[in-house]
């Protein structure tokens, strides 16, 4: 169980393929992320995550900022607000698989919604086999993409089997 829980944190510090998506430097938006990405205690970093959210809701970057705050109440052992995060990630980019593998992680743990928690594993096994067949990212050698995928992917297949043997169970 423990490397799986290492494993899902990594993930969600890796930087994400569709890391592309950018925000306007020097705008409101870039001053209000960078002071996030600057705090360093996670309690008032939460409450400028939050602040983010109310104040720019269709930002492009939100999906990762609602990545960060997974990380955070991931940290706290808040497992409710980590689901609650990632299923917001998910309404943003239904295609993020770091989403997909932290939700099916935590719903395997609490022991409920397990259908969906093996179709979010499967569905995030699937999507790296699509990330393979599409060009390398410009932020990534072909090593790099390919560790990246490599490691995600090994990641997804064990959080599909705990979350199978949990259901069995």
């Amino acid at each position: 169980m423990r490397p799986l829980l290492v494993t899902a944190f990594l993930l969600c510090l890796m930087p994400h393929p569709a890391g592309a998506v950018q925000i306007v430097a020097g705008s409101q938006e870039d001053k209000v992320f960078q002071q996030i990405t600057a705090e360093a205690d996670g309690d008032a970093k939460l409450q400028r995550l939050a602040e983010f959210e109310k104040q720019f809701p269709r930002s492009r970057v939100l999906s990762h900022v609602y990545l960060m705050a997974i990380e955070l109440y991931r940290q706290k052992n808040d497992t409710d607000r980590v689901v609650e995060y990632a299923e917001k990630v998910l309404k943003l980019d239904e295609r993020n698989v770091t989403a997909m593998m932290v939700l099916s992680r935590n719903y395997a743990m609490q022991r409920k919604n397990l259908d969906r928690a093996i179709e979010l594993a499967q569905k995030a096994v699937e999507e790296i086999g699509k990330m393979r067949a599409s060009p390398v990212p410009a932020t990534y050698t072909v090593s790099q993409w390919k560790d990246y995928l490599d490691t995600t992917e090994a990641s997804a297949r064990n959080i599909l089997s705990y979350t199978t043997g949990v259901r069995g169970k």
